[in-house]
C-alpha cells in the first residue's frame, strides 16, 4: 500500500515540472502580445512646457481647416494683396515707358555700330542709275564727297590737271559733270595775291571716259548703291603719295552692312597699284603680292580715305604701302604690295592705263 501513493506522488511531480515551463512560455508570450489597456495611454501625463511661449507651444492636432484670419504673427499684411497690385502697376508703367522712349530714341538718334553688326537693318534695292531716283542719289553722294572736311583741306593744297578743262565737264559721265568742281576755291589766299606753294593734283579716274565692261571698278561695280561716283586722287608733286576718296554704297556688303573684306582688298589692288605704276618706268605694272591687315570692320554707305605711299623703287619693283580710313581717322584696313612691270610692258601700253592713271 505504501508503495502506490509514493508512485503517484514521483508521477504528479514529473508532470508537473513538465507543464510548469509551457505555461510559463505562454504567459510570457500573451504579455508581449498583449497591448497596454488604451487608458492608461489616454491617461497618461503630458509633459510641462510652461517654459515656451504661447507662439511657440505645440498646437494640438487638428483635420478641421482654421477660419482664423492672416495675421502679423504668419508674416502677411492686412493689405497686402494692395501693395501687390501697386506695385504691379509701377513696373508695368516703368517698363512700358522704357519702351517707348527706346524706340523714340532709335528713331531719332543715330544707331551704334555694335547695334547696327548684330542687327542690321535690311538692305533696299538700289535705283537703276538712269531713273530720277538713281541720279538724284549720284547727286547727293557727289556734294556730300566735296562737302568732307578732309576734301576741303586738300583743296587749298591743289593745283588742277591740265586735264580738267572746261570741255570735260560735257563729258556723258556722271562723274565728268562736277570733276571742274575739285578745283573750285584754288585763288590764292594770301593779301598779296601771291600763289601758294601747291602740294596736290587732282584727278578723277575713269570720269572723262566711258568705262567699258571688261572694267570691275569702272563699270561692273559702278552706279548707286555701289560705287556712285568716281573717286577723288589727291597725289603729290613727286607721285610717290596719294590721298583717293570715295564712297561705298550698301550693294558691296558681305555681312549685311559692312563693305565686303574681297571689295577693300580691290579698293586697296587699285590704289596701290596707281601709286605704284606711277613711279615704274613704262607704269606698267602687275599685282606680285598684296598682305592685308583687317583691324575694324568697314561699315556701308559712308567715304572712305584710301591713304597710299611708295616705299622703294628698284628697277621693275615697286614696294607700296597703305591703309583705309574712315571719316575720322580711324584704321580699318593696312596693306602692303609689291608691283612688278613685265618685261614687254612697252607693248601693253594702252589708253586705259592711261586713263586710270591720270
Amino acid at each position: 500500500m505504501t508503495t502506490a501513493p509514493r508512485a503517484a506522488c514521483v508521477f504528479k511531480a514529473s508532470l508537473q515540472a513538465r507543464i510548469a515551463p509551457q505555461s510559463a512560455a505562454v504567459s510570457a508570450r500573451s504579455t508581449l502580445i498583449v497591448p497596454p489597456p488604451r487608458a492608461s495611454r489616454l491617461c497618461a501625463p503630458r509633459p510641462r512646457s510652461s517654459h515656451l511661449s504661447p507662439a511657440a507651444r505645440p498646437r494640438p492636432f487638428s483635420t478641421a481647416a482654421s477660419n482664423t484670419p492672416p495675421t502679423a504673427a504668419t508674416g502677411t499684411a492686412p493689405g497686402g494683396k494692395q501693395s501687390r497690385r501697386s506695385l504691379v502697376l509701377l513696373s508695368t508703367a516703368l517698363v512700358s515707358t522704357g519702351l517707348v522712349a527706346g524706340i523714340a530714341l532709335a528713331l531719332v538718334a543715330p544707331r551704334p555700330q555694335i547695334v547696327s553688326l548684330i542687327f542690321p537693318l535690311p538692305t533696299p534695292h538700289p535705283h537703276p542709275a538712269h531713273s530720277e531716283e538713281g541720279k538724284l542719289h549720284t547727286k547727293d553722294i557727289e556734294r556730300g564727297l566735296h562737302q568732307l572736311e578732309l576734301v576741303k583741306q586738300l583743296k587749298q593744297e591743289t593745283v588742277p590737271l591740265a586735264s580738267l578743262s572746261q570741255s570735260e565737264a560735257d563729258s556723258t559721265s556722271a562723274g565728268s559733270a562736277l570733276t571742274a568742281e575739285a578745283g573750285k576755291g584754288l585763288a590764292p589766299t594770301s593779301d598779296a595775291a601771291t600763289p601758294l606753294a601747291k602740294k596736290y593734283t587732282v584727278s578723277r579716274p575713269y570720269a572723262a571716259t566711258v568705262p567699258g565692261p571688261h572694267s570691275l571698278s569702272a563699270y561692273t561695280l559702278r552706279g548707286p548703291g555701289k560705287f556712285a561716283v568716281p573717286p577723288l586722287v589727291f597725289t603729290t608733286a613727286d607721285k610717290k603719295e596719294s590721298i583717293l576718296v570715295l564712297h561705298v554704297g550698301s550693294g558691296l556688303c558681305g555681312h549685311e552692312g559692312v563693305v565686303h573684306g574681297g571689295l577693300l582688298a580691290t579698293v586697296l589692288d587699285e590704289a596701290l597699284g596707281r601709286t605704284a605704276l606711277l613711279n615704274l618706268p613704262t607704269n606698267i605694272g602687275v599685282t606680285a603680292t598684296l598682305n592685308l591687315k583687317y583691324k575694324k570692320p568697314t561699315f556701308a554707305d559712308q567715304y572712305l580715305i584710301v591713304r597710299t605711299e611708295l616705299k622703294e623703287q628698284k628697277g621693275r619693283k615697286a614696294f607700296v604701302r597703305g591703309r583705309v580710313e574712315n571719316v575720322d581717322g580711324e584704321t580699318l584696313v593696312e596693306a602692303e604690295a609689291l608691283f612688278v612691270e613685265p618685261r614687254m610692258a612697252q607693248f601693253l601700253s594702252n589708253s586705259s592705263v592711261r586713263e586710270a592713271l591720270k
